[in-house]
């Protein structure tokens, strides 16, 4: 419970400060305005008059949040001059430049933000000014939405090298496959280094096994040899 009431301070701590502060608002704009001209466009489909009323009120916020927005950029844009002024100038270059246009195209913003209020008190279905106004800020929605989209794509385009718009952000080329050995080139060989073998104790030795048997015949047996005679010597006479 600690770690989470820590990260909320620090989220709160960290939505003052206006770098961050555009970065979360940006994303708001176009998919708001997105979200409410397709739940709008829903609503004159089915002739839902509940699901108009709340398109018009999420396309209203998206629009409003744009000057938060703006005033936020605003005031991140000298710092990230310091940051960046050194290493990579194109970047605080290109910074300005769709700080520039986020504020010439706030009058669209301004005007969608009156079309909804207008169509919200007047009605879409009362006469047909209300549904004119609904129809108006559709396509206003959708023209906002778009600017607001190619603007964050600049902003990805200058901080981000990774995106496949760029020329080279990654090293492609596949390796050279290694060159073949020329024919009648002998290798130089080496000795192999010599292991040496544990030799067993005589207690572990293991034991001597007999030769192999050439043949596993039985021998025939064999005649008893003949007995040899005697000599004979004749006893001397007295």
């Amino acid at each position: 419970m600690s770690e989470f009431i820590l990260q909320i301070e620090k989220l709160l701590s960290a939505i003052g400060d206006a770098e961050y502060r555009y970065l979360l608002l940006e994303p708001l704009i176009f998919y708001g305005l997105f979200i409410g001209v397709v739940m709008l466009g829903v609503g004159f489909f089915l002739k839902a008059q509940r699901l108009q009323t709340a398109a018009l009120i999420v396309v209203g916020v998206a629009a409003m949040a744009h000057f938060p927005y703006k005033d936020a950029r605003i005031a991140a844009q000298p710092r990230m001059e310091q940051v960046y002024k050194l290493t990579t100038p194109s970047r605080v270059k290109g910074f300005a430049e769709n700080t520039s246009a986020w504020v010439a195209t706030s009058w669209q913003f301004k005007l969608l933000v009156l079309c909804v209020i207008a169509t919200l008190m007047i009605g879409v279905h009362r006469n047909k000014i209300g549904f004119g106004l609904a129809i108006a800020t559709m396509l206003l929605g959708l023209i906002a939405a778009k600017n607001a989209m190619w603007l964050n794509y600049q902003d990805a385009i200058a901080y981000h090298p990774n995106l496949k718009v760029h020329e080279a952000p990654i090293d492609t080329r596949t390796p050279a496959p290694s060159s073949a050995p020329v024919a009648g080139r002998s290798e130089e060989r080496r000795p192999e280094p010599a292991v040496s073998k544990p030799i067993a104790p005589a207690s572990q030795a293991p034991a001597a096994t007999p030769p192999p048997r050439t043949t596993d015949r039985i021998p025939a047996p064999r005649p008893p040899s003949a007995p040899q005679a005697r000599r004979v010597q004749p006893l001397p006479r007295y």
